[in-house]
């Protein structure tokens, strides 16, 4: 019987969806104007945290970029400015130490301003079995890919809550929900991301 309606859920849900996309495809929906938002990106320094940088430039977002590799995240403030980014503010942060995250949002609220979108995109994969990735890296995973997120969320939301105006995003991976071989050891803390989002 379960199973009976756990498939009923599954094919409402896809026909409401579907139908829903059809609609938008006549009917597309407003985007949001970011221009003059403060967008602060974790792991910005390479992959998917630079190229998100470089889309916020183009829009005229305000950006903020944490990474733990200057090296990168100065060439992400290079290419964000090259593409439109007028106002580009980088920063060295290791988002697995909970006092380096409170000091640097600190900073980052003195000298640009209260953030008003966050982006938690920081992340370290080692690409090892569970039983070859050594111990301090485990403990790094869970602190950089999910922990972090809480430590980030608490310096920014009260003033986005205050303002009543910000949104929080928090960037996980489909391999935390299936199964693939030799990222155990990260992938482990993506369930836990992707159930503290619903």
């Amino acid at each position: 019987m379960d199973v009976i309606v756990d498939i009923s859920v599954v094919l409402g849900k896809f026909l409401y969806y579907f139908l829903e996309s059809l609609v938008y495809k006549i009917i597309p929906k407003t985007r949001k104007n970011v221009a003059g938002e403060i967008v602060l990106i974790t792991g910005a320094g390479s992959g998917l945290g630079r190229q998100l940088a470089i889309r916020f430039a183009r829009l005229g977002a305000i950006l903020v970029l944490w990474d733990i590799n200057q090296e990168g995240n100065t060439e992400t403030c290079r290419l964000a400015k090259e593409n439109g980014g007028e106002k580009v503010f980088p920063y060295t942060c290791d988002c697995s130490n909970r006092q380096e995250v409170y000091r640097v949002a600190d900073q980052v609220r003195k000298e640009v301003g209260d953030v008003t979108i966050l982006i938690n995109n920081a992340g370290i994969v080692t690409g090892k079995f569970l039983l070859d990735i050594p111990d301090h890296m485990v403990e790094k995973s869970f602190l950089v890919n999910a922990i972090s997120h809480f430590w980030t969320c608490k310096a920014f939301l009260p003033a986005m809550i205050k303002a009543n105006h910000g949104h929080l995003v928090c960037i996980s991976s489909i391999a935390g929900v299936f199964g693939i071989n030799g990222l155990s050891g990260e992938y482990f803390v993506s369930p836990c991301v992707t159930e503290l989002r619903n």
